[in-house]
């Protein structure tokens, strides 16, 4: 046999012998792990068992998923629950509908449990924080654990909010100042739209420093309904402190701001 006709025997045994492989099953999916439609296609992070489960539940996630996060509820399905999320997640964390849709940061243990909880999230989330529809969506402050409890508590926040702060609704929505531990607690909007620093325990109550700032609001301050509402500060540590004298009146320390003129002709 010529030379040349033994080269190209040699190479077509080395091509067979390449296409006869016996093929390799991909790694086994975790138990309970990817159910649903598009479930984990186009994923790339780590998952654990009983993690992504609801229609595009971690369609092009990147991030590692723990055990039993980025699921349904009974009264939410998972779908797109991690759609496209960059984070890592923790247990039983980001439950029900789009809860961590985009999100970016890392969600700690129960973390970003409601519908749209911490989508377009993009600062680390604690322990049990951000529960609630829209609790922590489009957040960019670091939220501690136990934090941003109620619908749209923390929404659009961009302040570092600490432990157990920010409960009831809207308990914080666009909020830009640094929350203390336990501050912020009320029935609604309790610091919405707060600029400055709240120390703990501060700020309790329906609407108590709704719209306040930009100064600092001290320890133990502006305790009961519309207490501090609209008041620039600064506010001294355990001063107004009560409720309004009759209900309608002004919070103890609230500034009411004066009438809007709606008409051509009124003098403002």
């Amino acid at each position: 046999m010529s030379r040349p006709v033994r080269i190209g025997v040699v190479v077509l045994l080395s091509l067979l012998s390449f296409l006869l492989l016996p093929s390799v099953p991909h790694a086994a999916l975790p138990a309970g792990a990817c159910i649903g439609t598009d479930a984990c296609t186009g994923n790339t992070g780590g998952l654990q068992p009983g993690a992504c489960v609801g229609d595009r539940a971690c369609l092009d996630n990147s991030g590692n998923i723990n055990k039993n996060a980025c699921v349904g509820s009974p009264t939410s399905d998972g779908e797109d629950v991690c759609r496209e999320n960059e984070g890592n997640v923790g247990v039983s964390a980001c439950v029900e509908r789009s809860a961590c849709l985009d999100n970016s940061g890392d969600i700690a243990k129960n973390g970003c449990q409601g519908t749209f909880a911490c989508w377009n999230n993009q600062g680390d989330v604690g322990e049990g924080a951000c529960h609630g529809p829209d609790a922590c969506l489009g957040n960019t402050g670091r939220v501690s654990g136990g934090s941003c409890d109620g619908g749209g508590a923390c929404t659009a926040n961009s302040g570092q909010i600490a432990k157990d702060s920010c409960h009831g609704l809207n308990a914080c929505l666009f909020n830009t100042g640094t929350i203390a531990r336990l501050a912020c607690h009320g029935a609604e909007r309790v610091c919405q739209g707060r600029d400055g620093p709240v120390a703990e325990g501060a700020c309790i109550g329906l609407e108590a420093c709704h719209d306040s700032g930009p100064h600092p609001i001290g320890k133990g301050a502006c305790i009961g309904t519309r207490a501090c509402k609209n008041n620039p500060g600064p506010i001294p540590a355990f001063t107004c402190v009560g409720e309004p004298a009759f209900p309608g009146a002004p919070g103890v320390c609230e500034v009411v701001p004066p009438p809007t003129c709606l008409t051509d002709s009124c003098v403002p």
